[in-house]
């Protein structure tokens, strides 16, 4: 049975199969992510440093012309491997990813971004709060660098003393 065959059976088991569809398109060839021939993804391996190489990868996409079901996979995949990367290398901390409903019980503060693209999946520790790579990757794609997404992950580590 295929990764993609079946219906994952947790919101972290989507998230992760998200994930491995940006870091191994040849699993996906007739769904591919958008631009993913700019990103050498044969180096992709959850490390902080890969995420440099997203970085390059987002550059050079929102420069692209995407109509929004490409602009919405490219979030949600990209996103994941980035939620995927903080939390593999978060080290004593019990992240999981949480749908917008879900992370609203969590904290009514998240009410103030609404639901979106980039807040449809969550990641969540108990000790660290709510963290949103989607609505990360969202932000690099209108802002460019300043939203830097190794950055991101760099600082979420930090903080969460992974």
């Amino acid at each position: 049975m295929s990764l993609f065959s079946r219906k994952p059976a947790t919101q972290d088991d989507a998230l992760v199969e998200l994930a491995v569809m940006f870091k191994s398109p040849e699993l996906i060839a007739d769904n591919p992510t958008p631009g993913i021939e700019l990103l050498d993804t044969s180096r992709l391996d959850f490390s902080v440093e890969s995420l440099g190489l997203v970085d390059d990868y987002l550059d050079k996409m929102r420069k692209q012309k995407l109509d929004d079901e490409a602009t919405f996979k490219l979030i949600l995949r990209c996103g994941a491997y980035v939620g995927e990367v903080i939390l593999r290398n978060s080290h004593g901390k019990t992240y999981h990813w949480l749908e917008y409903a879900e992370a609203l019980k969590v904290s009514k503060l998240i009410e103030q971004f609404g639901e979106s693209v980039g807040t449809i999946a969550i990641l969540w520790d108990s000790q660290t709060g709510l963290t949103f790579p989607l609505g990360k990757v969202m932000k690099f794609l209108e802002n460019g660098r300043e939203d830097s997404v190794q950055f991101f992950a760099k600082a979420m580590l930090e903080k969460s003393g992974g």
